[in-house]
């Protein structure tokens, strides 16, 4: 059933990432919608589903950017590794646990896009990428993260009910 609901929804907010909010920025960076998802779904403890999730979402960016065919996928599939790493035990205890596995999340992702870059021979001026880019981007990352794991406790509260006991 995630699947069914998640791959479709990631599809959109691929589309909704690279066209409507692209518009949205802060000096360069943008909201991330993608990695926003991905984070908050493995946050839920759903660290797989988080993953498959997070290399669909990645095919999607790449397919409507310059970036090489892959990259996207690779960085946010590490990234739902890493805010999957403690079963959503660690990162979602509270909402400055959720900040850091965002903030960490941004972070891996940024790099493993601008080490792809750089070793597919792109010309790159780090300095500017990194204070016009990939700071901004963090920041809007993290004012959007709490609602986006907000929502994505409440996904999954519909989608994987408690079970009753008598």
């Amino acid at each position: 059933m995630t699947y069914l609901i998640g791959l479709p929804t990631i599809a959109l907010l691929a589309i909704l990432q690279t066209s409507l909010v692209s518009h949205l920025r802060l000096l360069e960076g943008r909201p991330d919608l993608v990695l926003l998802a991905v984070v908050a779904w493995a946050l839920t403890g759903r660290g797989h589903e988080a993953m498959i999730l997070g290399f669909a979402g990645g095919l999607f960016l790449d397919a409507f950017s310059a970036v090489p065919l892959g990259v996207s996928s690779t960085a946010l599939v590490i990234v739902a590794a890493i805010a999957s790493y403690s079963e959503g035990q660690f990162w979602g205890i509270n909402p400055i646990m959720q900040l850091a596995a965002v903030l960490v999340g941004s972070v891996a992702y940024y790099s493993a896009i601008i080490f792809a870059l750089v070793a597919t021979g792109q010309p790159l001026d780090l300095q500017l990428a990194f204070g016009r880019v990939v700071l901004p981007g963090v920041f809007v990352n993290l004012v959007l993260a709490l609602p986006t794991v907000q929502l994505a406790g409440g996904l999954y509260n519909l989608l994987h009910p408690p079970r009753v006991t008598a």
